[in-house]
């Protein structure tokens, strides 16, 4: 049988409380988890990645799907996944527009333009709320604070 090693000592503990990765990711967790309810709660419900795609696209039309994975962060499984529920749901469109002929550019069609137009403003609601939890100047400090830490990541991707 073999024995339990020791409890670190106090300061040799990850508090996660703390530990600043973690409780960033909680409290965007719980932020959009509290949005996913909008496009969930719907009749015709979109999944998250559907809507982090159809939002990107909103954003930045036409992309690749390599782009919208660069930018949303999801892994390519999970927008190949969302690329085809959507194209099926009539809300984007695939054409071959880059010199590249196998590169195809994603758009949103005009369903997709009145579900995203739809999701829109109950979004942003929610959005004003979280932002009444700050005033102005702190949540000017907290969206630069934002930009130096994705600036950091950015540029030191590989931190051992």
């Amino acid at each position: 049988m073999s024995r339990r090693p020791p409890r670190p000592s106090h300061d040799d503990v990850l508090w996660l409380n703390d530990y600043l990765p973690y409780r960033l990711a909680v409290v965007a967790t719980r932020m959009l988890r509290e949005a996913s309810q909008v496009y969930k709660r719907r009749p015709d419900p979109l999944t998250t990645p559907q809507w982090r795609v159809l939002a990107i696209l909103a954003n930045f039309e036409p992309l690749a799907a390599t782009e919208i994975g660069r930018i949303s962060m999801l892994d390519k499984v999970a927008i190949s996944r969302a690329l085809a529920q959507l194209q099926r749901r009539g809300f984007v469109a695939r054409r071959k527009i880059r010199d590249d002929r196998r590169v195809l550019d994603v758009t949103l069609t005009a369903s997709g333009w009145r579900y995203y137009n739809d999701l829109v403003p109950q979004i942003k609601r929610q959005e004003q709320a979280l932002r009444q939890v700050l005033d102005p100047s702190d949540l000017k400090r907290l969206f630069d604070m934002l930009e130096q830490f994705d600036q950091f990541q950015r540029s030191n991707s590989c931190i051992r």
